[in-house]
């Protein structure tokens, strides 16, 4: 059942077979250039995670405010004869340019996500460049027009405004909706107290086990006299992390290659950009204990 507008336009993309053949041969196009190839490490500053936050949402502000100005001062130059052309054309011009690094660091997380999350942002991606066309129309015909205001590069304005509210809307449906790029581990807590984990003896040697403790997923790797837990779900997609690959006291995602330091959850390389919950490890009466570290 669709329940609101949200649901019926999600529902409408992903079952779209049109939207699938246009995603598919640019996300396959995507992976073969920058998951394995020399391009791999400016992917993964696109993603953001050596900012410790999603770099695409904070792009998004740049174009957004830049374009939101020009509509305004249009308004104002139109109706009070008032000369701000060019200030107008200067924030049209700064937002295409905006508009450009933010498509960039978003076709970079468009590539780990699943297929229904990849047709909406496919069909958002569209609506933005869209928009981002029109407004670079906008700011040449102001530039043609000596930046003065007109009727006619405003109305390009509007109508890319409207293509840009639309694609934030289907934005807003990504992460509020569908949950791309959120933190899995964000409402995550303890035990505050130390709680019985696993018999140390029946945790091997560099082998990942996950245990619940409390309710909370929890990775345990031992590691010579050491005992490592962290929070055993990926920050960035939710994958298993027990299931992932040991590189000396790291542990790397299965899914999309994550890598999260043992000793203290932290983000060694993206995409993810969110840290592990960690916990303080004993042995008492020969079994493990585990509470949140803080």
């Amino acid at each position: 059942m669709k329940r609101d507008l949200s649901e019926r336009l999600e529902s409408a993309i992903v079952e779209s077979g049109a939207v699938k053949r246009v995603a598919t041969p640019i996300d396959a196009w995507l992976n073969r250039r920058f998951q394995t190839t020399a391009l791999r490490p400016l992917k993964l500053f696109l993603n953001g995670a050596w900012l410790g936050h999603p770099l695409h949402p904070v792009l998004t502000d740049i174009p957004i405010g830049a374009w939101t100005v020009t509509i305004l001062l249009d308004v104002i130059a139109l109706l009070f004869r008032a000369p701000l052309g060019l200030a107008a054309g200067l924030a049209a011009g700064l937002g295409v340019l905006g508009a450009l690094a933010t498509a960039a660091t978003g076709l970079m997380d468009w590539m780990d996500v699943n297929p229904p999350e990849k047709a909406v942002g496919a069909v958002h991606a569209t609506l933005n460049t869209v928009a981002t066309i029109l407004f670079a129309v906008s700011f040449a015909i102001r530039w043609r027009d000596q930046w003065q205001t007109t009727p006619g590069a405003f109305a390009v304005a509007l109508v890319g405004y409207a293509f840009l509210m639309a694609g934030s809307f289907l934005g807003g449906v990504l992460v509020y909706h569908l949950g791309v790029m959120i933190n899995r581990n964000a409402y995550r807590g303890g035990p505050e107290d130390f709680a019985p984990a696993l018999a140390a003896a029946e945790l091997p040697e560099r082998e990942p086990r996950r245990v619940d403790v409390g309710g909370q997923p929890i990775l345990l790797v031992r590691s010579g006299d050491r005992v490592f837990a962290v929070g055993a779900v990926c920050s960035h997609y939710g994958a298993p992390l027990e299931e992932g690959k040991l590189l000396g006291n790291v542990i790397q995602c299965p899914w999309h290659q994550s890598r999260f330091a043992l000793e203290d959850g932290g983000v060694r390389e993206g995409p993810a950009c969110a840290a592990l919950p960690s916990y303080d490890v004993r042995v008492i009466g020969g079994r493990l204990e585990v509470r949140i570290r803080r």
